[in-house]
């Protein structure tokens, strides 16, 4: 059976260690279809298509020192240029980096483990906290490189409290639809398709939904690792949710100044598989 979904706490040692080595080599090489397919997921910056990169966007100001871990090919930059602040992105590929460079000049391309000041007056993450084995190591890195008074912001999918599943959930034996392993004769791999789709899947999002905050799901084999056809999200390992995030900021007494569910005006279909937080970190 292909699902193995389960809480952090729940996750062996092995398992952790064994999908950050699969998720380096991954980014340190990715897809050639990889940012193109998330930049035109994206798009253009607009409240109706993406109101929280605006809203976020729109707390910066001029002179301010923004951080972005995980950039890609950092979209957001020129917006944060923009504003007249400055602009540093973190990230795994070289290549990636490199072009960075040659496309934003004005700004600072670092590889993701690069030592930086921690004094950072805005730190983001724009769907990213996906893509990592341990979503609670990576908020407190967020959170350190935030200067005191700084602001903490992330933006991912809502993959718990949505319709659907997320696309690195694969079910059967193989990423393949049903209708493909019927047709090849695959037919172990058909049953156990139908088991997971109609039994364990279900049962798991139960459980999911009505879990407490603080859980943090990981999806211990997604699907692009397993062969699937890169997609957006179909490398994801954390199924990330809003409450999980809300959760932890409480842990940290940060003040929450917006969430997705608090701001105005978002469309339900932006709010059905996204969420958005951004907090200020203590001045103390």
């Amino acid at each position: 059976m292909s699902i193995a979904l389960l809480p952090l706490n729940e996750l062996s040692r092995e398992q952790r260690e064994g999908l950050d080595r699969e998720l380096a080599a991954y980014y340190a090489n990715p897809p050639t279809s990889y940012y193109k397919i998330a930049g035109q997921a994206l798009g253009q910056y607009s409240p109706d298509l993406q109101p929280f990169h605006c809203d976020l966007v729109n707390r910066v100001a001029v002179g301010h020192r923004v951080l972005e871990l995980g950039c890609g090919d950092a979209h957001l930059c020129p917006q944060i240029e923009k504003k007249g602040a400055n602009y540093t992105g973190l990230d795994h590929s070289p290549a990636l980096l490199a072009d960075n460079r040659r496309r934003y000049p004005g700004a600072t391309f670092l590889p993701i483990d690069a030592g930086v000041a921690n004094n950072f007056d805005v730190v983001v993450s724009l769907y990213t906290i996906e893509h990592v084995v341990d979503p609670p190591a990576y908020l407190e890195r967020l959170w350190d490189l935030a200067r005191p008074g700084g602001l903490v912001a992330v933006i991912c999918p809502e993959f718990i409290d949505s319709k659907g599943y997320a696309p690195s959930i694969y079910f059967g034996k193989t990423p393949r639809r049903l209708r493909e392993k019927l047709i090849s004769g695959a037919f172990a791999d058909a049953l156990a398709h139908l088991i997971d789709l109609c039994w364990l899947a279900p049962r798991w999002k139960v459980r999911a939904k009505t879990s407490p905050p603080g859980v943090f799901w990981i999806n211990a084999r997604p699907s692009e690792l397993h062969g699937k056809t890169h997609g957006i999200d179909t490398d994801a390992v954390h199924l990330s949710r809003l409450q999980d995030l809300k959760w932890w900021f409480k842990q940290r007494d940060a003040e929450v100044l917006a969430t997705s569910d608090s701001l105005s005006g978002v469309s339900p279909s932006v709010l059905n598989y996204n969420c958005y937080i951004v907090a200020r970190k203590h001045a103390r």
